[in-house]
């Protein structure tokens, strides 16, 4: 007797969207390297505040790696990003008169 065919009711885009969201990364945090794991919209941002900053991606994680608070340099990276792209809508939007 044959056992009945368990039918998979979530398509195969679906099922492959419950892996890790997270990509890594090596980076170079004061000459050590490390790896990273980070959303791919928090990776490209990094990138390009350390690009409109002048300076290397691995120079701008250094300095994260200094000053952050936390245990995880992950978190600090997200952190940084967020805090940056608030304070650029800040500056963008327009004083409100009282």
């Amino acid at each position: 007797m044959s056992r009945p065919r368990i039918h998979n009711p979530r398509p195969r885009d679906e099922e492959k969207s419950t892996h890790s969201s997270l990509d890594m990364h090596n980076v170079y945090v004061d000459g050590n390297r490390t790896t990273v794991r980070l959303e791919r919209v928090i990776w490209d941002t990094l990138q390009s505040i350390a690009s409109q900053q002048g300076c290397s991606l691995h120079d701008l994680v250094s300095d994260i790696d200094r000053r952050r608070t936390t245990k995880n340099l992950s978190s600090a990276i997200r952190a940084y990003v967020v805090m940056y792209l608030l304070t650029r809508l800040s500056e963008d939007l327009p004083s409100r008169v009282a």
